[in-house]
């Protein structure tokens, strides 16, 4: 099950009641420390960009703002948010955004997702999310998050928090805002 749209990354959405018996604050907080330590499924498995071969997860990327675009070559609404985010990505230009477009079309090849980046000129990692990476996000956050029409957006912030999906195209100017509020 997915973490709360505003939870750390890798906490667990249910809480339990105080009863009697139940630990005491220290052990508590180190629980939930410990919780929110834990990743994901699909932030420890590893990500190959299309274009430069680099072999990676998600939480390798801890300490940064990382956007994931679960998306298709043949999905006009996510050629619409890449362009978007393309221009968000200019202006902000920042090393601490990370933006990922991961291909969850089965049937779409490496070497069609890295053309397809290349013809329009969009230079942040693609990555094919393979069998495993789509199963764990489908398990995480529900099976539209692989629906690339709808424009998934999941957001890991630098401190870990998880938000999203989100779902639909924004324009440049939102997606700019929006990284820009998670910068700090």
């Amino acid at each position: 099950m997915a973490p709360p749209a505003s939870a750390p990354a890798g906490a667990a959405s249910s809480t339990a009641a105080a009863s009697p018996g139940a630990a005491s604050p220290p052990e508590a907080s180190q629980a939930v420390a410990s919780r929110a330590a834990a990743l994901e499924p699909w932030q420890t498995l590893a990500l190959r960009d299309v274009r430069s071969g680099e072999t990676f997860a998600v939480a390798d990327l801890a300490g940064k703002l990382v956007v994931i675009e679960p998306m298709a070559i043949w999905c006009s609404n996510c050629e619409r948010q890449q362009r978007a985010a393309s221009e968000a990505l200019a202006a902000i230009d920042s090393a601490d955004v990370v933006y990922i477009s991961l291909d969850v079309d089965p049937g779409e090849a490496g070497s069609d997702l890295a053309a397809y980046a290349d013809e329009r000129g969009f230079d942040w990692r693609f990555v094919v999310a393979g069998r495993d990476m789509s199963r764990a996000l489908a398990q995480a956050f529900g099976d539209q998050v692989l629906a690339p029409p709808s424009t998934p957006k999941i957001i890991v912030t630098p401190a870990g928090e998880i938000i999203g999906p989100q779902f639909g195209v924004a324009d440049a100017k939102a997606v700019e805002q929006e990284l820009l509020g998670h910068l700090g």
